[in-house]
């Protein structure tokens, strides 16, 4: 059995991806792959997660030792895996495929914003996902990457809608500094996979369709017309003025109680008159910086991956087109509170927030009826009790 890990990065289309690989499960397993994730879900996420959250959602590094975190995930990965490659076998299957950009994004997501130090080493974290793998697997890591600059703007407006992140760009540089090194990242995955069973593709070479490029050059699948499309619309990028609110919303409230919910964000970006899509977070001069800084780096990936350059960053043309974000004004905060509202109030949001409300108290007092609920989540039944609900929206 083969198993090809995707471990991203994040903001290389991921999502699309995962969706398409979710959608034509079916139509994957006849050509002898299959896609594993947990139940009514697009990726493993959740498991790769799993041991660094505790039950209220609170970071596990407040809560366990170093040593417990790797052999709680030791347990939960290995039980993914050991599970999946059973199904895989049943159905005949001689791929496995598993997604989860949350592999590369490590050291951010054990970052504790509390001391700014990374909580548990990346590279036992590596090792410990090996040893979680049946050894008479032969393993494969994939991972896009793109321009450093590019990246680190992409996820930064990600971190910051989501609530993770709440202050300017500058700090955040120095948070995820060691995830722009694309070289020392990969390197790791090197040390304990191997050089031959580590690859990395160049995102913006993929385009215009990185869903193209993995059927062809990662899974060997030509005929990529035969395969049901993934929504074109998958985690769309909000407005300048919008992040921004969103940035300057969540600095008075604790993370703990911070709520994103895309959808709502989307139908108030839809509705906000004239926009900014200035979505420019570096100056010039801080983009050359970086991508000067980070150059030696870039080079030896190039090398050691046989990779094609990145699109290369014209300065004198940046410069020229510059122009820096002023700011919200009182009045556009105004417009986009009055429209979270009104959309907060909608019918459908309402009543799906009852229905979530409701179903984690009744885990929460009856323990008995969550292996029910799991049942309905993994048949798919809250979906079509979310369809109907969102007619009233």
């Amino acid at each position: 059995m083969k198993l090809i890990l995707h471990i991203g990065t994040n903001k290389t289309g991921t999502t699309a991806l995962q969706q398409f690989l979710s959608i034509n499960r079916k139509k994957l397993g006849k050509h002898g792959i299959y896609y594993a994730t947990p139940p009514d879900t697009h990726n493993f996420n959740s498991v790769v997660r799993a041991p660094r959250r505790s039950m209220d959602g609170a970071p596990s590094w407040a809560l366990l030792p170093r040593y417990h975190l790797v052999a709680r995930q030791d347990e939960i990965l290995g039980k993914f895996f050991v599970d999946h490659l059973v199904h895989a076998e049943r159905e005949g299957a001689h791929t496995l495929v598993a997604s989860s950009e949350a592999l590369y994004c490590m050291p951010i997501h054990l970052h504790n914003p509390g001391d700014k130090n990374v909580c548990v080493d990346t590279l036992a974290q590596i090792e410990c996902l090996r040893a979680a793998i049946p050894s008479s697997v032969n393993c494969r890591i994939i991972c896009y990457v793109r321009r450093p600059d590019q990246y680190l703007e992409s996820l930064y407006t990600q971190c910051v809608k989501q609530g993770m992140f709440t202050g300017e760009i500058a700090e955040f540089v120095n948070i995820v500094d060691d995830m722009l090194d694309y070289h020392r990242c990969l390197s790791m995955w090197q040390k304990v996979f191997g050089g031959s069973n580590t690859e990395a593709r160049v995102y913006e070479t993929a385009l215009p369709n990185l869903i193209h490029d993995f059927l062809r050059y990662v899974l060997h699948l030509q005929e990529s017309s035969l395969f049901a499309k993934a929504s074109p619309r998958v985690n769309e990028r909000l407005s300048r003025d919008l992040i921004e609110s969103i940035r300057l919303l969540n600095k008075d409230i604790p993370c703990s109680k911070r709520t994103f919910d895309q959808r709502i964000y989307a139908l108030v970006d839809e509705r906000i008159a004239d926009p900014s899509s200035n979505h420019e977070y570096l100056s010039p001069d801080e983009r050359a910086g970086l991508l000067s800084r980070l150059e030696p780096s870039m080079k030896r990936l190039r090398t050691e991956f046989a990779l094609p350059a990145f699109p290369q960053f014209d300065y004198e043309a940046a410069k020229a087109a510059w122009r820096s974000y002023p700011g919200l004004s009182f009045e556009r905060i105004q417009e986009i509170e009055c429209h979270y509202k009104d959309a907060q109030a909608h019918m459908g949001f309402r009543l799906e927030r009852v229905f979530k409300r409701i179903a984690s108290i009744a885990r929460r007092k009856l323990p008995f009826l969550s292996f029910v609920l799991d049942f309905v989540r993994a048949s798919g039944m809250h979906r079509i009790l979310l369809v109907a609900v969102k007619r009233f929206k």
